[in-house]
């Protein structure tokens, strides 16, 4: 072969190479673009009440869904049944002079450690409110498993009051969940510590948990990766702002818990005037709310920066509730 053909060979053949390693690149990048998300979301609806359900001792009926979250698109969803608590333990009925008819609503859903999914909700009756928690374990896959998963439920114990309500949870390690506890759903709110084995409030206070302003509205818990507690607190402007917390970040006066308010939350330049259905941390740190959406009149996920409470619209997502699915 001559000096000049082996030069021109040799340029064909760099050419060649060049061309197969972009092309395999951009496959890859292809690749990665189109592969869904790896977070996922758990969200949570009511079902219609059944007429059999005895709200005194059964959990109303609730779907759960698994969601891309890069796409919103639902991947898996799963009824539970009304279920009958495992905890049976009778309790003084306090009949009510004046309420609303018998309804159910959903207060939180949170996902432990070892992937078990808990669903605080509250039923209201003649009789009183009774407190129930939907456990959802034996998720080996979050997708494929949902439907085949184990459920239980238990009503929850020793409130101080007849009327006190689980609005909001929060897991902690030793199987224990913070809560927050209302007042018929509303004002006055406090921390209280929940034993997920029992199903009951514990009466100590380990945590050294702070007091709360008895007017101001408390609700959303949820924890960062760094450990940090973030929830919303309402006061007398009624605006919804961010508030945070962590455990062992504690006043030198009183030893208990500090709370910090940090910014009222704001979508398009004007702040919030209803607060948030919900809010979870992904895995990334990236702090989400699921508000209410009017122009599509249903709920959406949004984005909210932790300094500024600028609140970024995601997606629809039709659930009550949400949280996110640990990573594997």
């Amino acid at each position: 072969m001559s000096p000049l053909k082996r030069r021109q060979f040799t340029q064909l053949a760099a050419a060649s190479l060049t061309s197969t390693i972009v092309a395999d690149l951009s496959s890859k990048v292809l690749a990665q673009k189109s592969e869904p998300s790896q977070e996922v979301i758990y969200g949570v609806n009511l079902l219609s009440a059944s007429k059999e359900q005895n709200r005194e001792n059964q959990t109303p009926s609730v779907e759960v869904s698994v969601a891309d979250l890069a796409t919103a698109k639902v991947l898996s969803k799963a009824s539970v049944p009304v279920l009958s608590v495992d905890n049976l333990s009778s309790r003084p009925k306090t009949p009510r002079a004046f309420f609303l008819p018998d309804y159910d609503r959903i207060t939180k859903l949170i996902v432990l450690a070892d992937g078990t999914i808990v669903i605080s909700t509250v039923s209201s009756t003649r009789n009183g409110y009774f407190n129930y928690l939907i456990s959802i374990g034996g998720i080996t896959s979050t997708v494929e498993s949902i439907t085949s998963a184990k459920f239980t439920a238990q009503t929850v114990l020793d409130f101080e009051k007849f009327n006190q309500t689980v609005d909001s949870l929060l897991s902690l390690p030793k199987n224990q969940v913070l809560s927050l506890i209302g007042t018929e759903g509303i004002t006055p709110f406090a921390f209280r510590t929940l034993d997920l084995t029992t199903g009951k409030i514990l009466s100590g206070d380990d945590l050294a948990l702070p007091q709360l302003p008895p007017t101001h509205r408390f609700a959303n818990l949820c924890q960062d990766p760094k450990g940090n507690i973030f929830a919303t607190e309402i006061g007398s402007e009624g605006v919804p702002v961010l508030v945070s917390m962590n455990l062992q970040d504690k006043a030198i006066a009183t030893g208990k818990v500090k709370i910090q308010r940090l910014t009222p939350l704001n979508f398009e330049g004007r702040p919030l005037v209803n607060d948030v259905k919900d809010l979870a941390f992904s895995s990334s740190g990236q702090l989400y709310a699921l508000a209410a959406d009017n122009r599509v009149k249903n709920n959406a996920l949004f984005t909210v920066d932790v300094k500024t409470g600028k609140m970024g619209l995601v997606s629809e997502l039709a659930v009550e509730k949400f949280a996110f699915s640990p990573k594997a």
